[in-house]
């Protein structure tokens, strides 16, 4: 179609067509008394400029003005040839493309007009010379492969376009591969430049199968309890009352208004043997999949739930808890509460009921496993460290000439090369942003041991103010601990009621600036009781 495209730029200029007046020379003034044509030439009435492909060029309406002897005179085409006026290309010339201005020459003065003028062949019709597809069902795709269009030209001819070589410049409305309803019946096929149209009927009948079966099954059909369903590759095939058969791959579904029971990347359970495929006639196939359960060895508490605390009448909420399941010849996978119905795993109480004053845990089973874990109640965790990735958000205060290097070690915080200050607190380890509410009780536990082969240690513990609000103050009131050197890991626990207003910019802290040698700190927990 390349040259309709040049028609389209011949039309375009066309439409911006201008005049253009030219003076060629200047003519010379005799003595011999000749008739002078002065150098002001303009158009008058305009010629026909707007031509088809073919079509002779017309100038019987061309009049131009001239200055002769002095004065203004109007020159009829008709008068040309007597006034010795000549026109490029000539009144009757056939046209073609090559024609884009018409040229008109005053005898010999050099002087005349140059009028644009356009010769174009647009598409002004479409005719529908080989239908596509025209029967559907609702929901399938339209297919307008086999279509052929005629272009029916201004100057008469055709030319046949395939669907194949429509491009950009020939649309349809809905486009190929589009998804049908009942409410469409027809393709609308238009020539975007000259907005031609013609319209080819189709006709979409309601998707009410009569019956189905599986032309091919999903890709995968086999899964463990926990995987989600994967209905990728499946493919469906439905006898019409008509007899006509309908293929309606999975990613077509919604098309057809089928629903999947348990529907596409639905987390399995081990009773799910088949999916459903339904359709609102009341039609549904069955397809068959196998969930197999898990070789389960080994079971521990991953994350506790955020609430562990309660009071008599308070409803248990399993939120944050997660469990970790070792497989047999697997990885271990980590199931979150809100999954627990899945693996048919069960808590008691469960979530959801009611705590009864004096209940002291919730027990976790897992289906066909022997040994259950349990969470202790009775206390909200504010902060357990966790030292395998790092410091855990602890630092060091080093002042007044005081230094410390820390580390974590093997899931170990480790303070050692202490440089000693002026005082035991220029040197301090501490762990920030700790919530503490005005009269809760709370509990501290920490695991510390002297570093191997330096001796003794002596530090403070105590958890107070890290702001500066209160004085920096002990809010548990402190004490010194004292480690003998070369031992193993001592637990110390406190307990303490917050007395001051509620902060969270409390913090737990161990003033370590009384000696060089270093401690080494297993484990932190603050509790609220």
């Amino acid at each position: 179609m390349k040259h309709i495209l040049n028609f389209t730029h011949n039309r375009v200029a066309a439409l911006l067509m201008v005049m253009a007046i030219m003076v060629f020379s200047s003519c010379n003034n005799d003595d011999d008394g000749a008739e002078e044509v002065s150098s002001s030439v303009r158009m008058k009435t305009l010629p026909k400029v707007a031509y088809v492909l073919g079509e002779q060029l017309d100038l019987s309406d061309l009049v131009i003005s001239m200055q002769k002897n002095g004065s203004m005179v109007d020159v009829p085409f008709a008068s040309f040839g007597a006034e010795n006026i000549t026109t490029d290309p000539a009144n009757g010339t056939v046209l073609d493309f090559s024609h884009q201005q018409l040229t008109i020459t005053i005898g010999d003065s050099g002087k005349g007009l140059i009028q644009a003028i356009s010769v174009t062949n647009n598409v002004v019709e479409l005719e529908v010379k080989t239908k596509a597809k025209a029967n559907y069902v609702d929901g399938q795709k339209i297919d307008l492969t086999g279509m052929v269009v005629t272009l029916v030209m201004e100057d008469g001819t055709k030319e046949d376009v395939a669907f194949d070589d429509f491009g950009t410049e020939i649309q349809t409305v809905p486009m190929n591969g589009d998804i049908v309803s009942v409410d469409d019946s027809e393709v609308m096929v238009s020539y975007v430049s000259t907005k031609a149209k013609v319209a080819q009927d189709i006709e979409v009948v309601p998707f009410a199968p009569l019956s189905g079966v599986v032309t091919t099954p999903p890709t995968i059909s086999e899964y463990e309890i926990g995987e989600r369903l994967d209905l990728e590759g499946m493919v469906l095939t439905f006898t019409m009352s008509d007899g006509q058969e309908v293929v309606v791959p999975f990613e077509n579904f919604e098309a057809f208004e089928l629903t999947a029971t348990p529907a596409n990347e639905t987390k399995l359970i081990a009773t799910d043997s088949e999916v459903q495929v339904s359709h609102a006639t009341g039609l549904s196939l069955a397809v068959p999949i196998t969930v197999n359960p898990l070789d389960v060895t080994g079971m521990a508490i991953e994350t506790k739930p955020e609430k562990t605390l309660y009071k008599d009448g308070e409803v248990i909420a399993l939120k944050g808890l997660t469990l970790r399941l070792s497989i047999n010849g697997k990885e271990d996978l980590i199931v979150s509460s809100e999954d627990f119905a899945i693996y048919e795993i069960v808590t008691t109480p469960a979530e959801g009921e009611v705590y009864v004053d004096g209940t002291t845990e919730i027990v976790v089973t897992y289906p066909d496993f022997v040994d259950t874990v349990s969470i202790p109640l009775g206390s909200e965790t504010i902060y357990e460290s966790d030292f395998t990735g790092g410091l855990d958000g602890w630092s060091a205060n080093q002042n007044g000439g005081g230094s410390v290097n820390i580390s974590a070690e093997e899931g170990v915080l480790v303070a050692q090369d202490i440089v000693p200050g002026a005082n035991p607190w220029d040197v301090q380890l501490f762990k920030p942003s700790i919530i503490l509410e005005k009269g809760a009780k709370y509990k501290l536990t920490t695991v510390v041991k002297a570093y191997p082969g330096q001796g003794d240690f002596w530090f403070t513990l105590s958890v107070g103010d890290g702001t500066g609000r209160d004085g920096w103050q002990a809010y548990d009131g402190g004490g010194g601990i004292w480690l003998a050197g070369d031992t193993e890991y001592q637990t110390y626990e406190k307990e303490f009621t917050m007395g001051s207003e509620t902060t969270t910019g409390g913090r737990v802290l161990l003033d370590i600036g009384n000696q060089t040698n270093g401690i080494m700190v297993q484990y932190v927990k603050l509790e609220k009781l």
